[in-house]
Order: structure tokens, then C-alpha cells, then sequence
């Protein structure tokens, strides 16, 4: 947010300063892209019936969702790259790159337009697609496949994919 506020929207000078002094430690929203993606996990397995009914009126979503993201990113030191995903193909990924480069030059003439602006935004929209895997989805079917209970799937991402 901080690099959002302060390198690109230039006319913000007063939330780029905020942002810059913010004190550190206050309690932070940490639904980031990962936590969306066990949120994902979570719902399909309500949905497949994995997660049964006294768990799903003990605990809500959220609490199932934090205690996945728990278990499977600070006990076993995993993240999301270690579960099975679909990703766009490269024909795909590249006409997202096309269509992401003309929004930019649209929105930002002046940033698109500086030495580095092409080159800055080719570089992070692969580290978003190749790295870090922004653009995917888990595969679902993949991750489910012959799990029948909350237990057995927390088994199988232990197991399968260590």
C-alpha cells in the first residue's frame, strides 16, 4: 500500500506521508491472496460435505479458514505453492500481460512512459504469474480426490505433497 501510495499516485502526498509514519505493531488485516485461497479450500470443503455438520455450526468460515492457513502455512511451513494449482496457459498469461500493460498506459501515461515503466511492470506481473502464483487457483478436484473428512484432508496435505 505504502509502495502504491507513495511511488505511483504522486498527487497523494498527504497518505504517503501517513503511510510512511504509521506505527508498526497495531493489528493488521491479513486476508492477503493466500488467506482467499484457504478461505476457497475451506468453502469447497463444506461444500463437498468434508467438513460435517457439528463442525460447520461449531466453528464459522472464518475460524475453519484461520486454523487451515495455521495449519498448513506455521505447522507444517508450507504455502500456497506447495498445493496443487491451475494456472492460466502462457497464450493466456500473455494476453493478461497485454490487456494489465494497456490499462497501465491508460491510467498512468507518464509512469508507462518513463524509462523503467514497461520494463518495471513486465517484471512484476511475471513475479505475480510465475512466483508467486497470483493468478492460479487451487485444483479443487486434485485436492480432493479420494478425501471424505476434515481429518483426511488435513492428512493429505501433510502427506502428498511434502
Amino acid at each position: 500500500t505504502q509502495q502504491l501510495m507513495c511511488d505511483f499516485i504522486s498527487d497523494a502526498p498527504n497518505a504517503c506521508e501517513y503511510l510512511r509514519n504509521m506505527p508498526r505493531g497495531f493489528e493488521q488485516n491479513v486476508r492477503n491472496m493466500p488467506w482467499f485461497l484457504y478461505f476457497d479450500i475451506a468453502y469447497e470443503a463444506a461444500k463437498r460435505g468434508v467438513i460435517d455438520t457439528k463442525m460447520q455450526t461449531d466453528k464459522t468460515i472464518t475460524q475453519v479458514t484461520n486454523e487451515l492457513a495455521e495449519y498448513h502455512h506455521g505447522e507444517l511451513k508450507k504455502n500456497i505453492a506447495d498445493l496443487p494449482r491451475k494456472c492460466p496457459n502462457e497464450d493466456e498469461l500473455n494476453q493478461f500481460l497485454q490487456m494489465s500493460l494497456a490499462k497501465e498506459e491508460q491510467w498512468m501515461p507518464q509512469w508507462y512512459a518513463s524509462p523503467d515503466g514497461e520494463a518495471a511492470h513486465r517484471k512484476a506481473f511475471d513475479r505475480t504469474a510465475h512466483e508467486k502464483f497470483d493468478v492460479c487457483s487451487i485444483d479443487m478436484d486434485q485436492l480432493f480426490d479420494g478425501v471424505e473428512t476434515w481429518v483426511g484432508l488435513l492428512q493429505k496435505i501433510k502427506g502428498v505433497w511434502q
